[in-house]
């Protein structure tokens, strides 16, 4: 009896163990499941972020190419001599010498300015135009691109001298001068605010340059 008892005590302790096992084997297997489903949407985020900031620094390098090519261009508007360059708080246009590659080069109309996208929001949109420079305008067959999806609201400024100045100033307007500005920013805030900050971006324009 003794041999048999102390079997069926032997036999209960191994159950025992075995269900404690058991237990200790699915409370590891769920940690295990809890820490790859952290790292897998830690990986995610990152790569999200990633992705944002690379789309940020292509929109200010674009934007900067652009208005770094701007042309002081004149043309004759109710007979005054002016710069084809119209800049408003929303949104701005001028004229562009690109680079023969890729695409036509010469002459361009710009506009970059804030419009209603079409999944809904707002996109700040690239569209240019070939143009020789007298009358320049935009029509259905200019090429677009969106820059900046999402966007909350946005502010160009401007800052130039004004004739017979001795400081410059940023302006809101600047339309009707005989002269480019010689500074551009903008200012851009996104509506998710989980993306990144838009450092705001300043470019400095050619003084004087390119065709009259």
């Amino acid at each position: 009896m003794n041999i048999r008892a102390r079997r069926r005590r032997q036999s209960g302790m191994t159950l025992v163990e075995l269900v404690v096992a058991l237990a200790l084997l699915a409370l590891l297997v769920a940690a295990l499941a809890t820490a790859l489903g952290i790292s897998a949407r830690g990986s995610v985020l990152v790569e999200t972020r990633a992705e944002q900031g690379e789309a940020l620094r292509i929109a200010q390098s674009t934007l900067r190419r652009y208005l770094s090519q701007a042309r002081p261009v004149r043309t004759l508007v109710n007979q005054r001599d002016q710069v084809v360059f119209a800049g408003v708080p929303d949104g701005l246009g001028f004229i562009a010498v690109m680079p023969p590659w890729p695409g036509g080069g010469g002459l361009y109309v710009v506009r970059i300015a804030l419009e209603d996208a079409a999944g809904g929001g707002r996109a700040l949109v690239l569209t240019r135009q070939p143009t020789a420079g007298e009358g320049a305008a935009l029509d259905a067959g200019a090429e677009r691109a969106v820059l900046v999806q999402g966007v909350a609201a946005l502010r160009w400024s401007y800052f130039g001298v004004d004739e017979g100045a001795r400081q410059g100033s940023w302006r809101s307007d600047w339309r009707g001068r005989n002269e480019l500005p010689k500074l551009v920013r903008l200012e851009l805030q996104y509506a998710d605010p989980r993306m990144p900050a838009w450092p705001p971006l300043i470019v400095g324009l050619p003084l004087d340059a390119g065709p009259r």
